[in-house]
């Protein structure tokens, strides 16, 4: 049986000596964490920017005939001051030396920002006494961006199982014609996952400095339950309303061979964190609710038209003037005669009037309208569908508090309820839910 653990350390888990110290005391405390991936340092405690956007400003600002040298001096420094705290004499100054013959030599802006994890590689594996492997070697994209699986599986499977311990830079690969990639803010998990999907490791972990994942926001209900055991359609739906776990990309990939996945804070390592799975581990009990959260902000688009649900492309059209204005229908509620459409306030507001026009003339409506300060709030649970009563209960919830609803739609999977409500209303509906529905409530058996 594969042992192999591969753990992933955020940013924040690289900012400062106190955190990469607790990260090396993880890596050394189980022979299975072979092998770490980390990313460039995030904003410390005495820093407005982490070190990835100080890589993308020296590139910017070369490339603008600016001055660059103080920036690329900040990014030293920070270096030089973990490096310090951590007690040990690595230099960083050939890296440096580098980067200004590499700006010099027209590398792009990919290359620069990669260089942040490079160089923390660089450092962590020193510290720990361990060697560094380029993420170049091992991870490999198509020439339109998508990564090339087969390559990228095999090259790290043959690599990685002839090595005994190793740091990985997260966030970068490498193109077909040699060249440097990055993948989207939070790639780093990215590399970690597909590194653990390679070595078809036993575990795939993600280490922050002190975020958890909680059954609701603490700056709401003061202090939450940590969230033990999701399934990784329930991790993706948190993605969505706000409760970041891991990249769905992430998720999708871990799922295909079966890797668990575990969350972490480094600020409380002992602790067993969170485990994302297919299915809960037998034995294991939940209320029906496992989580509830939500964002402010967004507006109703309500379009009225006599007998719009039997106009065939309806719905087509529709779709096409938001797509045309890059605005995502967060959610569509429809009647006999009234499509409504959730969208994004600060995204809709900006061309609010022009879509509203081409919406009425498009799909020549009888009227439109908006209703706006809306909040929707998301109660995530594998079991509520099959659960009698859960639905109703949160509705009495809110109404016993004497708050409105406005909207109401149930996903087809049944894995959450989202209730729109007043904007002025939201804490106080995130607090009465997670009493009753988290607090409150009688865990069940999963299987």
């Amino acid at each position: 049986m594969n042992t192999i653990v591969v753990s992933k350390f955020s940013g924040s888990a690289m900012s400062e000596a106190v955190y990469i110290k607790k990260a090396a005391e993880v890596m050394k405390s189980k022979p299975s964490r072979r092998f770490a991936v980390v990313s460039a340092p995030a904003k410390g405690s005495g820093d407005d920017i982490g070190v990835t956007d100080m890589l993308y400003i020296c590139h910017a600002r070369f490339n603008g005939r600016e001055n660059y040298v103080s920036m690329l001096e900040n990014i030293r420094g920070h270096y030089d001051s973990i490096i310090q705290d951590l007690g040990t004499n690595y230099s960083i100054d050939n890296d440096i030396d580098l980067l200004k013959e590499e700006l010099a030599s027209g590398k792009s802006a990919d290359y620069m920002a990669s260089r942040g994890e490079y160089i923390m590689a660089g450092i962590f594996a020193d510290y720990l006494g361990w060697e560094r492997i380029d993420a170049a070697e091992l991870i490999f994209f198509n020439a339109d961006g998508s990564i090339d699986e087969e390559k990228t599986f095999s090259t790290a499977n043959e690599i990685l199982m002839n090595t005994n311990r190793a740091v990985i830079p997260g966030f970068y690969g490498t193109m077909p014609d040699g060249n440097i990639k990055t993948f989207p803010r939070g790639g780093g998990d990215f590399t970690g996952g597909l590194i653990a999907r390679s070595l078809n490791a036993k575990m795939f972990e993600k280490w922050n400095a002190t975020t958890e994942i909680f059954r609701a926001e603490p700056s709401i209900v003061g202090n939450p339950e940590i969230a033990r055991n999701l399934t990784y359609s329930e991790a993706i739906e948190l993605n969505y309303i706000g409760i970041k776990t891991v990249l769905d990309e992430v998720i999708k990939t871990l799922r295909k061979a079966a890797v668990p996945i575990t969350i972490h804070s480094l600020s409380n390592s002992e602790d067993s964190g969170t485990l994302i799975t297919e299915e809960i581990p037998e034995g294991i009990k939940r209320s029906p609710a496992v989580c509830i959260a939500g964002r402010r902000r967004y507006s109703i688009v309500h379009m009225d038209k006599y007998a719009l649900n039997k106009e065939s492309g309806f719905g087509g059209k529709l779709f096409g003037v938001f797509a045309k204005y890059k605005i995502a229908c967060e959610h569509c509620l429809s009647g006999i005669h009234r499509l409504s459409v959730v969208v994004k306030s600060p995204v809709f507001d900006v061309r609010r009037m022009e879509i509203m026009e081409e919406l009425k003339s498009v799909l020549n409506l009888d009227s439109i309208s908006i209703e706006k300060d809306l909040s929707i709030i998301a109660i995530i649970g594998k079991e509520m569908g099959r659960t009698i009563g859960t639905f109703e209960q949160a509705f009495a919830v809110l109404a016993k508090e004497k708050i409105r609803i406005r909207m109401i739609d149930q996903g087809s999977d049944e894995l959450n309820l989202i209730i729109g409500v007043d904007d002025k209303d939201y804490n106080n509906a995130v607090k009465a839910l997670y009493s009753a529905m988290i607090l409150a409530a009688k865990p069940l058996n999963i299987n």
